[in-house]
C-alpha cells in the first residue's frame, strides 16, 4: 500500500479532541425516571425490569457513528496525502503550436521511430507550459482505431506566432529530466528575444519550410484610376519586396492580379480586404508619402548620423518614399509628422507628446552605465557590442530587441513610443558598424499589420539552435505523484452524519411508541 503522511498533523491531533463530546454526552446524558404510583412493591420491580429492558444496544451505535464522523473529521483538517508510485521518466515529443497532420508527413517515420522507443506525445503553447499526454493515433501512427477525441487541439483562428524559446523552456521546467524532441518550423517569426540556455536533454527536429510564401505589405493610390501595391516574396533566406502597379477596381470589387492564392477587394476609398485561407485582415489604402523628421544636438551627432543614413537605405523599400528631413532645430508646431526622431536631451514637448498619431523614437540619456554585453539579431550571424546601457525599467514597455543578458535594448509603449536604450555612437556600441541595422528598422517604418500576421518564411539558421547548455541541477529527484484524501475523508463523513440522523431519528420514534405504552399499562394497573 502507498504511504500516507499528514501535512497539518498537529491541526489533527487538536481536532480529535472533539471526540470528548459525544463521549460526555454518551455518558452524563441521562433523562430523569418518570414516577410511577404503584400500589405494591412488585409492581414496582416489575416497571425496574421494563426499563432495563429498553436499553437497546442502538445507543451504543449512535455514540460509535458520532464518534466515526468527528474522527474523519479530524483526520480531514490533518490533510492526508498518499504517496503513489513515481512514474518513469519517459521521454516526449512536444508539437510546436499550429502543427498539424498532414505538417508531419516528411519526418513521419523518425516520429514512428519514437513512439515505438516509448516516447510521449505532447503539444506547446504560449499559454501553458504543456498539454496533457495526446495520443499517437492523432497524428495517424500506432493504433489509429481510436476514437474521435483522439485529435490535436488547433487553432482555428489567425494567431500570433508563438515564441518557441519560451514556450519550450516552460516545457524544459515542467518536465524536468526527461528527454525532449521539439518538432517545429524553424521559422523567424517564431523566435523572439535572445536564446535561453536550455538542458542537453533537449533536441530540435525540424519541419521543412514552404519552398515560398508571398504576401500584402501596403498599397497605396498615386492616381484615382490605379493602385500600386507592395508585395513581399518570402524565401528560407530573404524576404524581397516587389512594387505592383494595377488598375484601380470599382468599389467592392477585386483587384486583379497574381497574389500567391490569396484574394485582394476594395472595401471602400480607405482600405482593401485580404482573404487568404478563410482568414481576413484589412489592410490600409495610403494616399500621401510619410512625413519624418530627426531633430538632434551636438551631443546626438554621431548617432543621428548612423540613423539617418539608415532611413535612407530603408526609403526605396517602403510603399511611399518619405520625406525625410534633418535639422538641428525642433520641427514647427504646425507640421504634419509620421515619425519624430528625437535625439536631444532635451524633453520631449508636449505637442509631440500628447499626439498619438505621431510615432516617437529616443534613445538613451546621458546619464546610462557601462554595461558590456552584445546582441545579435534573429536569423542573422551578425553580433553587436554594447558598452553602455540604459537599465532603468519602463512601466508597460514591450521589448522589441532584446541583449545577450536578457535586457531589452528597443523598447516600445503604446500608441507609439521607442526608446533605444543605447545609442549608434561608436562609443556606445557597435549598432552602426552591424549590416543588419536597416533591416532591422524596416518593420518598425512599415504600416502598422495585426500582430497575430506573421508570414515571414525566412529560417532559423541550425548553429543558433545549438547555443547555452544549462547546467544540470543535482541532488533533485522528479516530483512524487500525490492524492489528496482529505475530500474523500469529507464526504465518509457526511454519509456516515445521514446515517447517524435516520438512527436517531428512528431511535426517537421508539422511545416515544415505548413511553405511550408504559403510560396505557400505568393507567390500566389496578391501585
Amino acid at each position: 500500500m502507498p504511504p500516507i503522511f499528514f501535512t497539518h498533523a498537529a491541526a489533527g491531533w487538536l481536532a480529535l479532541l472533539g471526540l470528548v463530546v459525544p463521549l460526555a454526552i454518551y455518558l452524563w446524558n441521562r433523562r430523569p425516571g418518570r414516577v410511577v404510583r404503584v400500589g405494591s412493591v412488585r409492581w414496582l420491580q416489575a416497571a425496574a425490569n421494563q426499563r432495563l429492558r429498553s436499553l437497546k444496544p442502538e445507543q451504543l451505535l449512535l455514540f460509535l457513528l458520532r464518534a466515526a464522523v468527528l474522527g474523519l473529521l479530524a483526520l480531514a483538517v490533518a490533510e492526508p496525502l498518499q504517496l503513489l508510485p513515481v512514474p518513469p521518466a519517459r521521454g516526449q515529443v512536444l508539437l510546436a503550436p499550429g502543427v498539424t497532420a498532414e505538417a508531419i508527413t516528411p519526418v513521419r517515420p523518425l516520429l514512428d521511430s519514437l513512439r515505438r522507443r516509448g516516447y510521449e506525445l505532447r503539444q506547446l503553447a504560449d499559454f501553458r507550459p504543456v498539454s496533457p499526454v495526446r495520443p499517437w493515433s492523432a497524428l495517424g501512427l500506432g493504433d489509429t482505431t481510436g476514437q474521435a477525441s483522439s485529435r490535436l487541439v488547433i487553432d482555428t483562428v489567425l494567431a500570433a506566432a508563438p515564441n518557441l524559446w519560451n514556450t519550450v523552456q516552460l516545457a524544459t521546467d515542467s518536465l524536468p529530466g526527461r528527454p525532449l524532441v521539439v518538432v517545429a518550423p524553424l521559422s523567424v517569426a517564431s523566435f523572439r528575444g535572445t536564446r535561453p540556455a536550455l538542458p542537453a536533454t533537449v533536441r530540435w527536429l525540424p519541419l521543412p519550410p514552404p519552398d515560398s510564401s508571398r504576401w500584402l505589405v501596403a498599397a497605396w493610390q498615386p492616381h484615382p484610376d490605379s493602385l500600386v501595391v507592395l508585395l513581399a516574396n518570402g524565401s528560407e533566406s530573404a524576404v524581397a519586396y516587389q512594387q505592383v502597379r494595377v488598375r484601380r477596381p470599382a468599389g467592392g470589387q477585386p483587384v486583379e492580379g497574381n497574389w500567391g492564392g490569396a484574394e485582394i477587394r476594395l472595401i471602400n476609398q480607405n482600405e482593401l480586404l485580404v482573404a487568404e485561407n478563410g482568414r481576413r485582415r484589412t489592410v490600409p489604402l495610403l494616399r500621401r508619402a510619410p512625413r519624418w523628421h530627426l531633430s538632434h544636438d551636438a551631443a546626438h551627432a554621431a548617432s543621428a548620423r548612423v540613423l539617418a543614413a539608415a532611413l535612407r537605405a530603408v526609403a526605396p523599400a517602403l510603399p511611399l518614399r518619405p520625406r525625410l528631413a534633418v535639422s538641428t532645430t525642433e520641427p514647427a508646431p504646425a507640421d504634419s509628422l509620421d515619425w519624430l526622431f528625437w535625439l536631444r536631451d532635451a524633453p520631449l514637448p508636449a505637442r509631440w507628446a500628447d499626439d498619438a498619431s505621431v510615432r516617437i523614437w529616443q534613445e538613451a540619456d546621458a546619464g546610462a552605465k557601462p554595461f558590456a554585453t552584445e546582441f545579435q539579431p534573429v536569423a542573422s550571424t551578425e553580433t553587436s557590442a554594447i558598452v553602455r546601457l540604459d537599465t532603468v525599467r519602463q512601466l508597460a514597455a514591450v521589448p522589441v530587441w532584446a541583449t545577450a543578458a536578457g535586457r531589452p535594448l528597443l523598447s516600445w509603449q503604446p500608441p507609439g513610443r521607442y526608446r533605444l536604450h543605447t545609442r549608434l555612437d561608436a562609443a556606445w556600441s557597435t549598432l552602426a558598424d552591424n549590416p543588419e541595422l536597416p533591416a532591422l528598422l524596416l518593420p518598425l517604418l512599415l504600416p502598422p499589420a495585426p500582430l497575430a500576421f506573421q508570414p515571414d518564411s525566412r529560417q532559423l539558421a541550425l548553429s543558433q539552435l545549438r547555443g547555452p547548455i544549462a547546467a544540470p541541477v543535482e541532488g533533485i529527484e522528479p516530483m512524487t505523484p500525490r492524492r489528496e484524501l482529505a475530500p474523500w475523508l469529507v464526504l465518509a463523513a457526511g454519509l456516515l452524519f445521514l446515517l447517524e440522523r435516520l438512527l436517531a431519528a428512528r431511535r426517537n420514534r421508539a422511545v416515544r411508541a415505548t413511553a405511550a405504552v408504559e403510560s396505557f399499562t400505568a393507567q390500566r394497573q389496578p391501585v
